[in-house]
């Protein structure tokens, strides 16, 4: 409104003028109006929670580490049924050869398999020559499938219930650090965690390297995932998830066979729905977020963008600073600081 107009005696704008001023009000106020300069709808801008931010940032990170640590876990679990397979067969062509019936040499088709730390697999390899599918290790061109029932391979391993077919496109077990690149679909495939559960249906591929140095083994991997469905089960709430897109790399550090901590970077895009409210984010750390051996974050950075808000989070010595641009404008609008209990809880 125009602080020097004066209005007409009978106590109205003319006509004229009131529906300039709307216009003039509307031109500025594009947002309120809904529309843009050339008509196109702006979508108007609300002001993200504090408890939905922080659901959206733990959901955010959990789902891209969740995911790479399942993948982990299904090809070091795997070779250690290979290699308890092995074990079992040259146990077994010892016998028959001391009974002069000469080894035994077949092929893994439907072998059911105790896990180091509990529960079964059935495991069949295919691809190989029956020499090198009892060789105790994955090899270029074979192809394994394995159905999980409770299974955990080790201690320090997550727990795994369902299935997954994967093909070994190359392995390098000669040099240091060996190597290895395989592409899996997963079905079903649950992964047990401390806070909850996860399920995970989809294709991936995985490249990975592992170095020895001082009793430490370095598990690097290259985990990339086109398209997958997430089910987790989490702080006594459900989500679930479509992630696509995820490129990360996951590092695993262990003592003896036991996980002493892990980091993950990359990123990924999120959509779905979890505690009754949905939404969709493009998710991307910087640097590395860093979690103990228990697979509880501890410390990182990363940013989950909405269509119309970016949730920055930062989490170091227990405390977490997050901030909301309302709009994705460039402007702060909230900073929230609370502790990583709370950021914890929030997933799911």
């Amino acid at each position: 409104m125009n602080p020097q107009a004066h209005p007409s005696p009978t106590g109205r704008f003319p006509l004229q003028r009131l529906a300039a001023a709307a216009a003039l009000a509307c031109g500025v106020l594009l947002t309120a109006c809904g529309g843009s300069s050339d008509g196109t709808p702006t979508p108007t801008t609300t002001s993200l929670s504090q408890p939905d931010a922080t659901a959206d940032s733990a959901n955010a990170t959990s789902t891209g580490n969740d995911t790479a640590s399942a993948l982990d876990t299904v090809i070091d679990t795997t070779t250690a049924l290979t290699q308890a397979t092995a074990q079992a067969a040259s146990a077994t062509s010892e016998r028959m050869h001391t009974l002069s019936a000469g080894p035994a040499a077949a092929g893994v088709t439907n072998v059911t398999v105790d896990c180091a730390g509990g529960g079964t697999a059935t495991l069949s390899i295919t691809g190989g020559t029956a020499a090198s599918e009892l060789n105790g290790q994955l090899d270029a061109g074979e192809h394994y499938s394995v159905s999980y029932a409770q299974c955990t391979g080790q201690a320090g391993y997550a727990q795994l219930n369902g299935s997954v077919e994967m093909d070994v496109t190359s392995a390098d077990h000669a040099t240091s650090p060996a190597s290895l690149s395989v592409s899996l679909t997963v079905a079903n495939l649950a992964l047990s965690l401390p806070a909850g559960s996860a399920t995970l249906n989809g294709t991936a591929t995985v490249s990975r390297s592992v170095a020895e140095a001082d009793g430490t083994t370095t598990t690097t991997s290259h985990v990339t995932v086109p398209s997958a469905t997430l089910v987790t089960a989490f702080n006594a709430r459900s989500g679930s998830f479509t992630l696509s897109d995820l490129d990360a790399t996951r590092t695993l550090t262990s003592v003896a066979g036991i996980v002493t901590a892990s980091q993950y970077a990359g990123h990924h895009t999120l959509s779905g729905s979890a505690n009754g409210r949905t939404f969709s984010l493009n998710v991307a750390t910087t640097g590395n977020t860093s979690y103990d051996a228990t697979g509880a974050l501890v410390s990182g950075t990363w940013t989950a963008v909405r269509p119309h808000a970016t949730i920055a989070t930062t989490l170091a010595n227990g405390t977490v600073v997050m901030t909301v641009d309302d709009g994705n404008d460039g402007t702060i609008d909230h900073t929230w600081t609370f502790t990583a209990a709370q950021l914890n809880a929030a997933a799911g």
